[in-house]
């Protein structure tokens, strides 16, 4: 029956996979600047519902794509899906709405290649984009003509990962991958003049529009070293350096006509192309973590990349350095227990406070939550063929300010997906 259950919802996610190359995240001002909204989150729900936290702490059970040295820890075959979520509430000095979306977050099939090393193939998320902004105003010296502007952008950047992990001696491991990325980012600034003194007029929206593809590789190298202080504890310390790159652009551009249903009028104006490249900074990521080799663990983790310098197509200055300070733990009361089934399940916590590399009117953007989760096994299994895991996590965040004519998001983040773990390439003696 469990290899039926697998093969159906296997093909079920990849009939999705699309999902996780058109990711939306509802309305989010900030993802207008840059390359939008990043994914800060390279692991999975395990490491959300510890506040991101997850470079240093190894899983048996789940892919931990956060660190390639951490694969190795992989001893059997893991296939992890995950759907993510946000609902917000947007505010500004006067005014504010809600928004929310929903969607395929990360695959990642993770398969150890022997005693020593471990691989992994993921596909996720680098940013997304997804904003609506309105403004309603009038000309300087006529009252009567109403100015209606609007600013839109979607689409996003994915990110194929391949990673691989390799034990180089006891308690050291080393890893490396490579990305591709790819995708593209639409955005586009309307107005719509009304004048109430001219009856009869005729009106029309006039948008000027961007379309941007990117495309190019992003390697990262990563190490951890775990090592017993004492009985049943131990320590593990845990780094990602992730290489800049010059990331291909070629973005097409043009004035449109259209009508109020966004019907276009005509031909576009003024089509133009450029061909260039934008530079993806490097990153640093490290973190330590304790753990009693059996059902405890606790770590924290910083990361830091600095985006100072870089500048769009057309040359212009739009982030400043970016920080994430993150804490979590997780516990499973007793991972053998047969008397309840609540025992087995691991509860996980955590809380993360960062600086995004968003400057606007001056203000560096702050990015603050708590977090929770767990891991409710699925089954009893067996040696061939281990449990189900249903992974959930939630959290609870803020993230802006209205000070300086800014906007502030209150944000429900929640999240749900499935770990199948199967041992490939062992023979049975009995069916």
């Amino acid at each position: 029956m469990y290899k039926t259950l697998r093969l159906l919802f296997c093909a079920s996610v990849l009939c999705l996979a699309q999902g996780v190359q058109a990711q939306s995240i509802g309305n989010s001002p900030y993802s207008r600047y840059g390359l939008g909204e990043l994914n800060t989150n390279l692991g999975n729900l395990r490491t959300a519902g510890m506040g991101d936290v997850g470079v240093s702490t190894g899983n048996s059970f789940q892919s931990n794509t956060a660190n390639p040295a951490l694969l190795y820890y992989n001893s059997i075959t893991v296939f992890d899906v995950g759907v993510t979520g946000r609902y917000k509430t947007l505010k500004n000095a006067s005014q504010s709405q809600r928004d929310g979306d929903a969607n395929l977050t990360y695959l990642t099939l993770g398969v150890p290649i022997t005693k020593r090393w471990s691989s992994a193939l993921s596909l996720r998320p680098y940013s997304s984009v997804d904003y609506n902004i309105k403004n309603v105003g009038s000309l300087p010296n006529r009252q009567e003509a109403v100015v209606i502007s609007e600013y839109k952008g979607e689409g996003g950047i994915s990110e194929l990962y391949f990673g691989h992990g390799v034990r180089i001696a006891d308690g050291l491991t080393l890893g490396a991958s490579a990305s591709y990325l790819f995708g593209t980012i639409s955005q586009e600034s309307s107005s719509i003049v009304a004048d109430t003194s001219i009856s009869n007029a005729s009106l029309e929206r006039v948008a000027y529009v961007e379309r941007t593809r990117y495309s190019d590789f992003m390697f990262r190298a990563g190490a951890n070293y775990r090592k017993k202080i004492a009985d049943k504890a131990y320590m593990s310390a845990g780094a990602v350096y992730a290489l800049g790159t010059d990331l291909g652009a070629k973005r097409n551009s043009a004035y449109e006509r259209r009508d109020l249903g966004d019907g276009l009028k005509g031909v576009p104006m003024l089509p133009d192309s450029v061909e260039s490249s934008v530079n993806v900074p490097p990153s640093l990521t490290a973190s330590i973590s304790y753990d009693n080799g059996s059902n405890l663990t606790i770590a924290t983790e910083f990361m830091t990349q600095d985006w100072s310098d870089y500048r769009n197509l057309d040359g212009e200055h739009e982030l400043g350095k970016s920080y994430k300070i993150g804490f979590g733990t997780e516990f499973t009361p007793n991972p053998t227990a047969i008397d309840s089934y609540f025992k087995r399940v691991t509860y996980r916590g955590g809380l993360r406070y960062g600086q995004s590399p968003y400057i606007v009117n001056g203000e560096n953007i702050k990015d603050m939550a708590v977090t929770g989760g767990a891991t409710l096994p699925i089954g009893r299994g067996n040696y061939f063929e281990p449990p189900f895991q249903l992974n959930i996590m939630m959290g609870y965040g803020k993230r802006g300010t209205t000070d300086q004519g800014l906007i502030a998001e209150n944000y429900f983040q929640f999240g749900a997906g499935v770990t199948i773990n199967s041992r490939w390439f062992v023979k049975r003696r009995i069916e």
